[in-house]
Formats: C-alpha cells, structure tokens, sequence
C-alpha cells in the first residue's frame, strides 16, 4: 500500500512537472548593473545578524535561516529552481552562469592564480578563455580514455562468450547438481548463494504434493520454502 502510495506521488509530480513547463532560456541568467551594490548590502546585513548573534539577540539556527534568506533573492528563478531541486546542474554551474568562473587547473592540475573573474553570461576575455580551456580539454581526453578502456572491457567480454548460443528453453539434459540443506551438509548462507538464480533438474515434492517444477527458476521465496521443508534439490 505505501509503495501505491507513493508511486501515485511520483506519477503526480511528473504531470506537475510537465504542466508547469520550466524551461531555461538565456533571459533567465540574470546578471545586473547593481551586482556590487547588492552584495554590498547582502554582506552589511550578515555582518549586522553576526553582530546579533554574538550578543546572544538569535539562536544559531534563526542566524542560520535568516542568512539564507538573505543572499536568496528570486527562489523561483528558472535556474534556481532546476538547479537546487537537484533536477539538473548544482551550484558550481550557476555560479559560473552568473557569477565568476573562478579559479581553473592548467594541464598538470594545479591551480593557476589568476582568477576568471567574468561568468558565462557575460562572456570572457581571450585570456579567460585560453585559461580555461586547459581543463576543458583536459575533460574531454579523460572522457576519451576512459572510453576507450570501457569498449576494450566490453570487446573481451564479447570475445569470451560469443560461441555460446542459447537456441531452446529446455535442452533435455539430465545432468545437474545435487543439493540439500539438511545440518551439517552446507551453512544456510552458502546454500542461499547456490540456489539464486539456478534453475530446478526436477520437480520437488513434500510428500505427494509438488512444490516447484522442472526448469522453474529459484528465486529468494522458492529458497526460503526448501530451507523450511529441508528438501533436497537437483539443479542445473
């Protein structure tokens, strides 16, 4: 019943998401003339909650709350919203977008000194640009390789089992393994691991009443009912 309820929840919150029709446009990167002054005043209010909060006037959690307020504008902007609900991006990127770059890595990975300080919006310098094409590239040739360490991975694994060919559901075969979890033969979670995923050589009775059949797969339930019926089993 939980898992209903919150699978209708999730079904909601895609319509929602899909009525509401948020999108990101380049109108929606907002970097104005009053940036300065703005964290001017951001900054002169945060030093005023300081000075409240060291003469005991707020708890630290209200200090907390009220600082947040106070550098959060406009929390409905579109990139604001795409960002912090973790829908897409984080906060580095938005920093970027609309505020500074910051600092870069040149080709070795150390941190070079001179700040970018434009954002994306805004656009670079030419030396912006260079600086921050280090670790541009340096992105793009680890994607590389790493790729090409993956398809190698992959190639080899088709390699080794490319001659097997799975052409009926039931070849007819009477060759299997022999299995029983009676005490002493094999500890209970060996046992488990042995039975997972195989499929039954037999079918299984209790007595005149079948339990599973030939080539029924064995699942977490089906190993559970032979534990407590302490059946022996013949498997492929």
């Amino acid at each position: 019943y939980t898992s209903h309820i919150l699978d209708q929840v999730k079904t909601l919150g895609f319509q929602q998401a899909t009525a509401t029709s948020i999108s990101l446009g380049i109108d929606d990167l907002l970097t104005i003339p009053l940036k300065r002054w703005l964290v001017q005043d951001a900054e002169q209010q945060s030093f005023v909650l300081e000075k409240h909060h060291h003469y005991g006037n707020v708890h630290a959690v209200d200090k907390l709350r009220q600082s947040i307020e106070i550098w959060m504008t406009d929390p409905f902007n579109p990139v604001h919203i795409m960002s912090f609900s973790g829908a897409r991006g984080n906060a580095s990127q938005v920093h970027q977008l609309v505020g500074m770059r910051g600092l870069m890595s040149d080709p070795q990975g150390q941190m070079i000194d001179l700040p970018i300080q434009s954002n994306l919006r805004e656009g670079l310098s030419l030396t912006e640009y260079i600086i921050s094409c280090y670790g541009a590239r340096k992105g793009v040739v680890d994607t590389a390789v790493r790729t090409s360490d993956a398809g190698y991975l992959t190639r080899i694994l088709v390699e080794v089992v490319q001659h097997i060919v799975v052409r009926r559901t039931d070849c007819g075969t009477v060759r299997g393994i022999s299995v029983s979890p009676r005490k002493g033969m094999m500890p209970e979670r060996i046992f488990i691991q042995a039975l997972i995923g195989r499929v039954l050589a037999d079918d299984i009775y209790m007595g005149t009443h079948c339990i599973a059949t030939r080539n029924q797969d064995i699942g977490i339930g089906l190993v559970n009912g032979f534990i407590t019926f302490r059946a022996h089993l013949y498997i492929l």
